[in-house]
């Protein structure tokens, strides 16, 4: 952080310098740290916005469901449940093969 505003405030005064007005080292990091201040105020407003709109474009229709997605939604979870239960299964005959139960 120390780095950009050092890398700010000589930008400020190699500006300031050729423009033809030679302003103060004081009046020049003050000046690179308004215009820092701005930039980090913009990309604030900027990303605020840009997140906000993401969410809020539109309100999903709740008596009219997309039912090819809640048939993929529900099977998805049946399936992996059903690999649960097989992997336990499994896992159970395998214990009890290995500690001489069956």
């Amino acid at each position: 952080m120390n780095q950009a505003f050092q890398a700010l405030k000589s930008i400020a005064v190699y500006s300031h310098s050729q423009a033809g007005g030679i302003k103060s080292s004081t009046e020049a990091a003050v000046s690179a740290k308004m215009t820092f201040s701005r930039l980090l105020s913009r990309a604030v407003l900027i990303n605020r916005a840009g997140s906000r709109s993401a969410f809020t474009s539109s309100k999903t229709d709740t008596t009219n469901p997309n039912w090819l997605q809640v048939g993929l939604a529900f099977g998805t979870s049946a399936f992996i449940w059903g690999l649960l239960f097989k992997q336990h299964s499994t896992d159970v005959h395998e214990y009890e093969v290995k500690k001489g139960l069956q």
